[in-house]
Parts: C-alpha cells; sequence; structure tokens
C-alpha cells in the first residue's frame, strides 16, 4: 500500500503489487454506512412527529373553538365552580373541552402524557413534575373570566413538549376565530378561519415580532392574576406603575396565551405576568412567540420554567433587559410564586 486519500465519502487506494502485473492502479473502496445518513433519518422522523402533532393540535382547537363559540353567551358560559378564590373560576364549557381534547390525543398518542388544567384543579392544584416523555399542555378556555362576561378574548391553549421544551403551540381564540400556531425550527403563522364548524383556513401568513428598540416605546401587556391580598396586590400595582413610568403604555386583556400571542404577531412588544394558573397557559404560546423571533424568559431575568407559573416575553434581548430591570425593584407579594432559582418545587 502506498497512498490512500479520503474523497467524498469513500477511500480511493493507490497501490502497486505483482499480482497487478507491477501496474498501479487505483481502487474506490465503498465506505462503511454514514453518519450523515442516520442523522438525516432521525431528523425525518423528527419532522414527521412534528407535523402530526400540529395536525392534532390544530384539529383539537377546531373542536374545542366551536364548542367555545356554541357556548358564548349561554348558561354554559356560566360559573360552575371556583378553584383557588372567588375570581379564579370554571365553567361547564372548560371541562367539556378539555375532556374532548383529552381524548381525542389519547386515542392517537397513547404513550403521550397529558396535563390539563381542570384536572390538575380537580386533583389539588399539583402542577406534575415535567417528563422527557412528549407531554401536552392544555388551557380548555384561557380567558375565563372574559368567557363568562363575553369578552371577545378567550382562547383555547395547547402545547407540546419534548425532553422538556416546548416544541408545538396552537392557540385559538373562536371568536375572533384567530389561530396562532409555532413548531420548533418553522416559524410561527397566524390563520384566519372560516366556516359554520370553524375548521376552514381561509388565510394564513407568517407573523414576526414589532421592531421596536426601547422600553420608552413600548406597549406592554399585563395580567393582574388572582391574588388578592393587601401586599399580593400592592407588588401587582407596584409593577404595573414601573412598566408605566418606562414604556408608552400599558394593556391588560385577560388572557395569558392571547397577550403572548400579541407579542408574536407584533401587536404589543413585550408581556409579563406571575402567578398564571400553570404551563397550560404559556407552554403553546411560547413556541409560537421564539419562533416569531422573540425572547421569553422568567420575569426576574432567569430561565423561564414551565412549571413556575411566571413568563416575561419580549421582542428582543435589548427590551427584555430593559423590562427585567424596570420590574426588579418589586418583591413578589406573599401569594405570587417565586423565580425558578428559589423554587422547592418545579
Amino acid at each position: 500500500l502506498r497512498q490512500k486519500k479520503t474523497l467524498d465519502r469513500g477511500v480511493f487506494v493507490k497501490t502497486t503489487h505483482k499480482s497487478f502485473l507491477h501496474k498501479t492502479h487505483i481502487i474506490y473502496i465503498m465506505p462503511p454506512p454514514f453518519q450523515e445518513d442516520e442523522e438525516d433519518e432521525e431528523e425525518g422522523k423528527e419532522e414527521s412527529f412534528l407535523e402530526e402533532t400540529l395536525h392534532a393540535a390544530k384539529w383539537c382547537a377546531f373542536l374545542a373553538g366551536k364548542e367555545i363559540r356554541n357556548a358564548w353567551g349561554t348558561t354554559s358560559s356560566e360559573v360552575k365552580n371556583t378553584k383557588k378564590n372567588d375570581v379564579d373560576l370554571v365553567t361547564l364549557t372548560d371541562e367539556k373541552c378539555e375532556k374532548m381534547i383529552k381524548e381525542y390525543i389519547r386515542e392517537r398518542f397513547p404513550d403521550h402524557l397529558i396535563v390539563g388544567e381542570e384536572e390538575t384543579a380537580a386533583g389539588g392544584d399539583v402542577i406534575p413534575e415535567m417528563s422527557a416523555k412528549p407531554t401536552w399542555y392544555i388551557d380548555p378556555v384561557d380567558g375565563t373570566t372574559n368567557f363568562i362576561h363575553s369578552y371577545p378574548n378567550s382562547c383555547v391553549s395547547i402545547g407540546l413538549t419534548m425532553k422538556k421544551e416546548p416544541v408545538v403551540g396552537v392557540v385559538f381564540n373562536p371568536i375572533t376565530r384567530e389561530m396562532f400556531i409555532g413548531v420548533k425550527g418553522r416559524g410561527s403563522q397566524l390563520i384566519n378561519v372560516g366556516g359554520n364548524d370553524l375548521n376552514e383556513e381561509t388565510d394564513v401568513k407568517t407573523i414576526r415580532v414589532s421592531n421596536a428598540t426601547t422600553l420608552k416605546k413600548a406597549l406592554i401587556a399585563t395580567e393582574i392574576g388572582v391574588g388578592r391580598d393587601e401586599k399580593t396586590i400592592d407588588a401587582i400595582m407596584g409593577r404595573i406603575r414601573n412598566i408605566v413610568q418606562n414604556s408608552r403604555s400599558v394593556r391588560c386583556t385577560g388572557s395569558c396565551a392571547m397577550n403572548m400571542c400579541a407579542v408574536a404577531s407584533g401587536r404589543v412588544d413585550g408581556f409579563f405576568e406571575i402567578g398564571f394558573g400553570g404551563p397550560w397557559d404559556n407552554c403553546a404560546a411560547t413556541v409560537i412567540v421564539r419562533e416569531a423571533g422573540g425572547v421569553v424568559v422568567d420575569p426576574s431575568g432567569e430561565e423561564m420554567h414551565l412549571n413556575a407559573r411566571r413568563v416575561l416575553c419580549a421582542n428582543s434581548r435589548e427590551i427584555m433587559e430593559e423590562f427585567v430591570a424596570a420590574l426588579k425593584p418589586v418583591e413578589d407579594g406573599p401569594a405570587e410564586p417565586p423565580k425558578p432559582s428559589l423554587a422547592t418545587t418545579l
């Protein structure tokens, strides 16, 4: 053997040997199975999985959306029960939609885990620890108070995690007929939905976050949560005061998922909330914001943890840093969950 040279994926060997009558020959030796082929196969499987789960999430959103729209302004939108207190509400529609979505997912993905808002509340309000297995997070009606009062800013929110990372998100407001979707690595879209059964995609467009450059020029959204003790209210209002002083203006519209989608679509420039229900509120919208070019973190500036019940998102890292700095002087209230690094259980 005189010389060998790797080319493309095989090996060319230059050799002189008596059996070849002292002539020089070039022999191409086929390579072993190449690692890139295996990687391509894995990527193909992941793409197929994401496509399949996105289709399921959209169909579940269509089904629940039709139920919400049909119940709009009827007795099914009236308060059935409360959870943490008198302002944390449940309706028959919440329960019916969650059951409907779970049945659909379990039939198609029996090995997947499902975490739903209403089932979690009924089981003592203990949020399950996150799993590396594919896990669905479902909020059948995010913005229940809006739904009860016929304020048109309620939605069904369906998110999927893989290895504890949000990868698929669908948020659908059946009253305005707007569906927001996001898939890891594919970007985010806004779909206008038509048809009597709310299952016709009449217009689809890619969405991106806004181009606001400073907090002073930003429109910020937030929510006031369900804590009603004096110190928690002081903390809530203290943060709002700081944001009012440092931004263009503030909006409060009653749905964590819809607020985050407003950031993703450039309608507002940032959003924060501390003390919402659970990961079903922000799992889906986290994918949508990130795939639209936005940033999602904890309001303290730490990495966001889905189970922490806290979120801050913005159109850019620069505004996010100003945003976090404006909130920092205000301590969390006693009824509010701590930042992830201080949480005893997540």
